[in-house]
């Protein structure tokens, strides 16, 4: 169902009355919008959805290129000075030489000067007062063996997990709404029966009391009578307690405050299906299922991530930058822009025994996950077979428990007649008029429990029911 009809429902539910508490009437579809909009188990199953549509835009982000800006700025009030004297070259050695050379004075005077200047003083003064250095920098994997990918198409399997356990979560919901909703209902329906059942024992008793006083009734049959009105007005207070829990329930069951004076509007049906599914469909079609698989293809991704770790990884970077101060001799030595370049490639080379058993300890992740799954989808064809024969043998205790119910209020009928000609006694009325009751009761919880059967079954079967 689609989450934003979901909630405009579920508003209509809130707004038709604060209704609630002015109406205090809910059917079983409005019960089951407010328990999907109030059940916590729903409403976690759907953070959990955001989470990982979170998580899928995060990880598809990986496969841009980063980019940042930096800034760098220096103030230093220290100076660096580096002076010592600096030779060109050894003078002497040279002086020596030109000496035991033969060459004219004024040559010998030329080198002569030279040579003396040879030597000079070297003086660097640095002074880093005020230096900064801004631009920008960008990274783009080129190719990480496989491990962006890898991590995209895990964050994507996430979401669709998190979409499943929302329908499975919301098929639980609904069943426990049902549940709830129908066991109200029932109570509300054996309370009237034993209201019905009380009025007419008590009619019973008070015609055996004055028979009693005429002498047409044994003192046994009175004290029957009273016996057996005891008895019902116990099925009335039963009834009446159970029908307050149970409304207490259905209102923490959809959300509602747990003394809400709420009042279900559906009844139980007295139509029977006319026939069950001539099938029961594949285990394809169930949510549980569908769960399984995905786990299975997150491990197999959580293979390609383990093998990402220890395979070649090449990345290519660069920059943009100005550099500004750094004084020497009171010159500025920086003040420019530019641009760097960078590729960088890193290849595993002995860790490749690590990598290997990483490797293959995800493989067996793998398949322990198929043997679940082998497992669990017979579990789950166990399941769908028990839920169609529950809901079978539901089918016929309902046509049996109607037809023990019309028998009875037949033979009840047949009875009474007899009873106000005289021809049947108060014990014998009493009688017919428990096993009425009796077949009643089980009428109507044969009636409920077919309903929540049905519910059970469709659930079990992919939730089709439950999504119309």
């Amino acid at each position: 169902m689609n989450g934003k009809m979901r909630y405009l429902i579920a508003a209509l539910c809130l707004a038709g009355g604060m209704s609630v508490q002015a109406q205090s009437r809910l059917t079983l579809d409005s019960c089951r919008m407010l328990a999907l909009n109030n059940n916590r188990q729903a409403r976690s199953a759907h953070m959990q959805l955001r989470k990982a549509e979170y998580e899928v835009k995060a990880y598809r982000a990986n496969f841009l290129p980063r980019i940042f800006a930096q800034g760098l700025y220096l103030f230093s009030s220290s100076d660096y000075r580096y002076r010592k004297p600096y030779p060109l070259f050894d003078a002497g050695a040279l002086t020596d030489a030109m000496n035991r050379t033969p060459m004219p004075d004024w040559e010998k005077q030329f080198w002569g000067q030279v040579f003396s200047k040879a030597n000079m003083d070297l003086d660097i003064w640095l002074k880093p007062h005020h230096v900064s250095l801004s631009g920008l920098r960008f990274e783009q994997p080129v190719y990480l063996g496989g491990k962006i990918t890898a991590a995209y198409k895990t964050a994507k399997i996430g979401r669709q997990m998190a979409q499943l356990n929302i329908a499975r979560s919301e098929a639980e919901v609904i069943l426990n709404t049902d549940r709830a909703y129908w066991e109200y209902v029932k109570i509300r329906e054996l309370l009237s029966a034993a209201q019905q059942y009380r009025e007419a024992v008590r009619r019973v008793a008070d015609d055996a009391g004055h028979g009693v006083e005429t002498g047409t009734v044994a003192e046994n049959d009175r004290m029957k009578a009273q016996v057996k009105l005891g008895e019902a007005r116990v099925q009335v207070r039963e009834a009446e307690n159970g029908l307050r829990l149970a409304r207490m329930h259905l209102c923490m069951t959809v959300g509602l405050n747990l003394f809400d004076a709420i009042e279900p509007v559906d009844t139980l049906p007295d139509a029977l299906p006319t026939a069950l599914p001539d099938h029961i469909p594949d285990v394809g079609v169930r949510v549980e299922y569908a769960l399984l698989h995905k786990e299975l293809e997150w491990k197999k991704q959580q293979v390609a991530l383990a093998r990402s770790e220890f395979m070649p990884q090449l990345t290519l970077g660069g920059g943009y930058n100005y550099l500004n101060g750094l004084f020497v001799n009171d010159t500025k030595l920086f003040d420019k822009a530019s641009f760097s370049a960078l590729l960088s490639l890193k290849i595993p080379l002995t860790q490749w025994i690590e990598g290997n058993n990483r490797v293959r300890s995800a493989q067996a992740d793998v398949s322990l996950a198929e043997y679940r799954m082998q497992e669990s989808a017979d579990l789950l064809r166990l399941e769908m077979v028990k839920a169609w024969n529950t809901w079978d043998e539901a089918l016929l205790k309902t046509s049996l428990a109607r037809d023990e119910y019309l028998q009875a209020q037949e033979n009840l009928r047949v009875v009474k007649d007899r009873y106000e000609l005289g021809l049947e006694t108060v014990s014998r009325l009493l009688e017919a008029q428990a096993l009425r009751q009796e077949a009643r009761s089980r009428h109507i919880e044969a009636r409920a429990s077919l309903r929540i059967a049905e519910t059970d079954y469709f659930r079990t079967v992919g939730g089709t029911l439950l999504r119309d």
